[in-house]
């Protein structure tokens, strides 16, 4: 069962992406919204791959997108970074520090969803706004799964075994000890998560002009249902998160009216759904300042730092922290793991790694942003500020560059913040990189002028 859904996998998304990019990346997140619930049902060693089939038939169908020039500064320099970050985990992978599938599993957490960058840098505005409502439509699906769980109980969706362990772990919510909710995914952390990384694009489509109706009416129930997803997962650093979402969204952008209307409606609502149920408010556990010291401590202060200095050169590919298959669990040598996503980069890909990977998120975070009157300057702004603190958060936490489908968003919208404005500003005449130059010029008469 397992091996037809990963055929089943490949094929459609295969299909989809050959006939468009947008339909390809969409059938990639189908898949891994609904990759945790296929596997906690179809605990099979193949069920581990179906997310891993689908984003493989993208990269196969895209290739020469994925492996063509750039035509602007920023691309080039944004392939040289991850050439260089795919590169050094592949030369450890030689290393045999660590058992054959157990370097394999751990090379695959460090670089298999990297190529998302490159793809995310190239999309067009319209792209971008057809996946937002593809990711609309997706968010209102999780909730209403979420909400099934949330009323009869994850028991209905989630049978007990050893891939659930970590779900029926998480009963930490209210006076009740109520679990936390998963909807679709691999556990609440990941839904959570999803649901917010997803908003930059949905918010940043719903404030433009609409060729639909339903358009505009999709993508305000993509917004609402995120957010209540946030709150459903229960997850607390992802309550933060939605206040830097709100925050950035709200006074970033002048809304016309109606908008605004609609947008107070929209956090009137949802407040008063949170504050009517004690099962939506775990992130109140955030005022006790002294957890909140000692969590941040703990792993920034100690884990990473320890690590860097007991393994400068790390423990071997997997044996820090990424995510094993409870079947190889058993196979890594000496594991060492700490709560921090810089700290498992550390110990995987020893200093150089986590140099690189902290010299890419600096660069990435210093690139120019649009202007006010780029139609994606909102979204833009929201996946800046989002991704900072996704990326700061990777301090305290783990999984980062391994949830699915989160990191893949992640990657997309890192590409594209990276390359957004230098691919509206200027484009080489010629893939192969020609010294001459076209700029937005104030007439047609205006000539081409060399590069400087």
């Amino acid at each position: 069962m397992g091996i037809a859904i990963c055929v089943f996998a490949f094929v459609t998304t295969y299909v989809l992406a050959r006939k468009s990019l947008t339909r390809g990346i969409a059938a990639v997140f189908a898949f891994g919204y609904i990759f945790g619930i296929f596997r906690a049902n179809v605990p099979e060693t193949a069920s581990y791959f179906i997310f891993d089939s689908s984003v493989l038939a993208l990269f196969i169908s895209q290739h020469r997108l994925i492996t063509q020039p750039f035509l602007t500064h920023e691309g080039q320099r944004l392939k040289h970074w991850v050439v260089g970050l795919m590169l050094w985990p592949i030369l450890l992978f030689l290393v045999p520090l660590q058992d054959p599938m157990v370097q394999l599993v751990g090379l695959r957490g460090n670089i298999f969803l990297l190529p998302f960058i490159l793809i995310g840098a190239q999309l067009k505005d319209e792209e971008i706004y057809q996946l937002a409502l593809w990711l609309a439509a997706l968010n209102v699906a999780a909730c209403m799964v979420g909400a099934a769980e949330f009323i009869f109980g994850i028991e209905h969706f989630f049978p007990r075994n050893a891939i659930t362990e970590l779900i029926y772990r998480s009963n930490d919510v209210s006076s009740v000890n109520a679990y936390r909710i998963p909807s679709t995914f691999s556990n609440a952390h990941s839904y959570g998560g999803m649901m917010l990384i997803s908003l930059p694009w949905i918010a940043g489509a719903w404030v433009q002009r609409h060729a639909k109706m339903w358009h505009k009416q999709l993508l305000l129930a993509g917004i609402i249902t995120g957010m209540i997803g946030v709150f459903l997962s229960a997850a607390r650093i992802h309550f933060v998160g939605l206040i830097i979402v709100i925050t950035v969204f709200t006074f970033s952008t002048r809304l016309r009216p109606v908008y605004r209307v609609a947008w107070i409606l929209v956090l009137v609502a949802v407040g008063y759904l949170v504050a009517s149920n004690p099962r939506l408010q775990r992130f109140t556990t955030l005022s006790n300042s002294e957890y909140v010291t000692t969590r941040i401590q703990s792993s920034v202060n100690v884990s990473i730092f320890d690590a860097i200095y007991e393994y400068p050169f790390g423990v071997g590919l997997g044996g820090g922290g990424t995510s094993m298959p409870y079947f190889l669990s058993d196979r890594v040598f000496r594991p060492v793991v700490v709560e921090s996503e810089l700290g498992r980069i550390q110990l995987e890909t020893g200093l150089i790694g986590t140099v690189a990977w902290l010299g890419f998120f600096l660069w990435v975070f210093t690139r120019p942003r649009p202007t006010r009157d780029k139609p994606w300057f909102l979204g833009v702004r929201m996946s800046w500020f989002q991704c900072l603190a996704f990326c700061l958060t990777g301090f305290i936490g783990i999984g980062l560059l391994t949830a699915i489908p989160l990191t893949a968003m992640l990657m997309l919208l890192l590409g594209w913040m990276a390359c957004y404005h230098d691919k509206h500003t200027r484009v080489f005449a010629s893939p192969a990189h020609s010294t001459f130059v076209s700029r937005p010029v104030a007439n047609r008469n205006d000539r081409q002028v060399p590069l400087r």
